[in-house]
């Protein structure tokens, strides 16, 4: 059972890395060897992230479950530790590529960031599996947790790939885009490492925003050589095209749809919310789970953390109509603002709810600005 379970969790992430490499290589080919060379080098650097992590836990009598050391050990032990150390190995695996010029553009940066982050989950999720006893809940846990390495990977290669010398002015970009993705890395491993499974369930949000954002960044490095047929749902915008969007029109921002959308933002989520409760009181729902230990609570969870998703898309398609908009900007901002008061209001309220509040942050962003370019002025 052990073994088998090593296996599945060991070849997983290697079969998406390989999805990814044949994707990639559309435009051109791109070095097999290499390929597997970073595989092998993200795989070494999980081992040795593995015993330094395990090292320094023990030394210092932290972990990264909160039913061990305390919310506050568990995170500080994931953002000051696992997370920054994981990202980084993958870095220092990936940047001799970049400064001997292998990497000479998004296409690549991709491919072999996404090699190196598959290479390491493979092996993490082996060591998880072996040193964890083959539990259920650990091999769940290890299959959440691979695509993730692979996704985080490929959004810093993506940043990296854009860099044409040592010197070039998106260094400073690929610099934040490596501090987002440890901290969004490091929240998603948290939910599934650091808390009971009652809130893995949590982790949906980000796993589709992961999903998603992979697809149009594929698209955008790889584009089909051949068009597909029309659908009855309009393509997807580029990522050329979502940075158009988001430029205000004559360098003019309309501060008070800003201000409008978040209050209507907000009082969607309220009316959102009170019809998710009358909805699952009349069907059964039990709100009162509210244990992270107990899995039975993921039915309300999902059902109020739909409510909140919803209220974004249609924000933002209504202050998009409503403000005559032709960027999705003042829609984009608004749902940010939203966001924040929303997370300090649950801070200062109810502190666990800022996790849940964290992890649909990415999607809800997503979809706000989805809604707003459905909605857009053309």
């Amino acid at each position: 059972m052990i073994a088998s379970a090593a296996a599945l969790l060991f070849l997983l992430p290697l079969a998406l890395a390989y999805l990814v490499w044949r994707r990639v290589s559309v435009l051109g080919r791109v070095s097999r060897r290499l390929t597997v060379l970073m595989a092998v080098g993200g795989g070494l650097g999980a081992g040795l992230a593995a015993y330094f992590e395990r090292a320094v836990l023990s030394f210092t009598g932290l972990s990264l479950e909160v039913s061990v050391s305390g919310e506050s050990g568990a995170l500080l032990a994931m953002f000051l530790l696992a997370a920054p150390l994981e990202e980084a190995v993958k870095v220092a695996v990936v940047w001799p590529l970049y400064r001997s010029r292998r990497i000479d553009g998004p296409r690549l940066g991709v491919a072999y960031a996404s090699a190196a982050g598959a290479g390491f989950a493979a092996v993490k999720g082996a060591l998880a599996v072996g040193l964890g006893g083959g539990a259920g809940i650990g091999v769940l846990r290890a299959l959440v947790s691979a695509p993730a390495q692979l996704f985080f990977a490929g959004l810093w290669g993506y940043a990296l790939g854009t860099r044409r010398s040592p010197r070039a002015r998106a260094g400073h970009w690929f610099s934040w885009v490596w501090l987002l993705a440890t901290l969004l890395h490091g929240l998603y491993d948290h939910i599934v490492w650091g808390r009971g499974p009652g809130l893995l369930v949590t982790v949906i949000p980000l796993f589709v925003f992961m999903g998603v954002g992979a697809w149009v960044a594929l698209r955008d490095v790889a584009p089909d050589s051949v068009p597909h047929p029309r659908s009855l749902l309009p393509d997807p915008p580029t990522l050329h095209r979502m940075r158009e969007a988001l430029r205000p029109v004559d360098h003019k921002l309309m501060l008070r749809w800003i201000l409008i959308g978040a209050f209507v933002t907000l009082g969607l989520i309220i009316a959102l919310l009170t019809v998710a409760v009358l909805l699952g009181h009349r069907l059964g729902v039990d709100f009162s789970l509210a244990d992270e230990s107990d899995v039975r609570s993921s039915g309300p969870l999902i059902l109020l953390g739909a409510a909140v998703l919803l209220a974004f898309p249609l924000a933002g398609y209504l202050v998009a109509k409503a403000s005559a908009a032709h960027t999705v900007l003042e829609p984009a901002l608004a749902a940010a603002l939203a966001l924040t008061a929303l997370v300090t209001m649950l801070f200062m309220t109810a502190p666990i709810g800022v996790l849940f509040a964290l992890a649909v942050a990415p999607l809800a962003f997503g979809l706000a600005c989805g809604g707003a370019w459905i909605g857009l002025e053309r």
